[in-house]
């Protein structure tokens, strides 16, 4: 499994879950890497393993394990797919983590919204070929020229598949009720201009469990991290030991 590895490795570790098709969806908190080791797996199926096809449970394995062999308990942050992810991984692994802070999850599904966002990604995937929009995105969560160059390079190899098994992905409520048992402070995002589904997503997180809290943001969509950067990098220092 490839990897992102920003700080100094005697810090306390960070682990970051990126969303679907782009890795570098934390670039805007790399900067954090001055007082954290920063972790970013490369997720099965995107980055330097667009080779492969996604798969949620071998990739929640694989990062499992890995994870498993830093001999520390780390701090785990998931957007979007990597939200999904994280509550997965937390669900079912919870002694590898202190804390988690899981962004933008979508938990509440139904086959009309799972047909509905395979329709919407397909499209996007199309779009992601276009080396000039992968440019602009790169550019607006703060990657360097060569950053953006090597993003269009891995767009071009997303396999359709990918993209269908990273919507329908299994990650529900209903297929981790070991969540309601999660030992550690979890913290639920969801901007106040996604949909509905991610909204609800987090509210259900935190009737679940008590030791979960969520929070909608003000005038957020789908963009936390890079768009609202310093409140949530604040959030993470504030969480992060």
């Amino acid at each position: 499994m490839k990897i992102i590895e920003l700080g100094k490795e005697h810090n306390s570790t960070i682990v970051m879950l990126h969303g679907a098709n782009f890795v570098h969806s934390f670039g805007r908190q790399y900067s954090l890497a001055d007082r954290f080791h920063i972790i970013i797996p490369h997720i099965m199926g995107f980055g330097e393993e667009a080779d492969r096809v996604f798969d949620a449970e071998i990739c929640t394995n694989e990062i499992a394990d890995f994870i498993s062999e830093l001999d520390q308990k780390v701090l785990l942050v998931g957007f979007s797919l990597g939200a999904q992810l994280a509550f997965k991984l937390i669900s079912e692994h919870s002694e590898l983590f202190y804390s988690a802070i899981i962004v933008s999850p979508w938990l509440n599904k139904t086959a009309v919204s799972i047909k509905k966002a395979l329709k919407i990604n397909e499209k996007q995937l199309l779009s992601l070929k276009k080396k000039w929009l992968c440019n602009c995105i790169g550019f607006m969560n703060g990657l360097p020229r060569e950053a953006r160059r090597e993003f269009i390079g891995w767009m071009q190899k997303v396999k359709a598949e990918t993209i269908h098994n990273s919507v329908d992905n299994g990650i529900t409520f209903e297929s981790e009720p070991q969540f309601v048992n999660v030992p550690f402070p979890i913290i639920a995002l969801a901007g106040e201009k996604e949909q509905k589904e991610i909204i609800d997503s987090v509210k259900k997180m935190a009737e679940m469990n008590p030791y979960c809290r969520y929070e909608i943001w003000k005038k957020a969509a789908h963009n936390i991290p890079p768009v609202f950067a310093k409140a949530f990098n604040t959030l993470i220092l504030n969480i992060a030991r």
